[in-house]
């Protein structure tokens, strides 16, 4: 598959993680405490181009670092782990429920090769910050030849 028809599926696939995350956020805002994530969810992130790197960020409050895992796979950073619910149960019915809680998981395309080795990671005040280095692509170089006579 060409380069272009995979970053469109790629495209395609976080719109429909978007709209499911969309509608999953909407359910819970407006039905009782019934409704509980049963599948995965995924976190909201921003992904940037810095110029020498891809720089990644994810918001995911009230996770220790260690209940984190993130990998590099092909051409997909990938985050996965489980969010654990806070204090007892609840008793009575929700007004609003937004925060996910359970299993989650963010596949993000990469858009560009990058050094996986030198990757960076942190994660402060419940945001993950990852720092991709771009690989270098090779331009292709003109050489002009001259035609020297013998």
């Amino acid at each position: 598959m060409d380069e272009f028809r995979k970053r469109f599926w790629d495209t395609f696939e976080q719109m429909q993680e978007d709209f499911d995350r969309f509608f999953d956020h909407y359910a819970c805002a407006k039905h009782r405490a019934t409704v509980t994530f049963h599948t995965h969810w995924s976190p909201p992130c921003n992904v940037y181009d810095a110029g020498e790197s891809l720089r990644v960020l994810v918001e995911i409050a009230g996770m220790r670092r260690d209940a984190l895992d993130l990998r590099i796979e092909q051409d997909r950073l990938i985050l996965h782990g489980t969010r654990k619910d806070v204090g007892p149960p609840v008793q009575g019915n929700f007004q609003q429920m937004e925060i996910a809680f359970g299993d989650f998981q963010l596949e993000i395309p990469l858009s560009v090769p990058v050094d996986a080795e030198a990757a960076e990671a942190w994660y402060e005040d419940g945001f993950l910050s990852v720092m991709l280095p771009k690989i270098p692509v090779m331009k292709p170089v003109h050489v002009t030849l001259s035609l020297a006579e013998r």
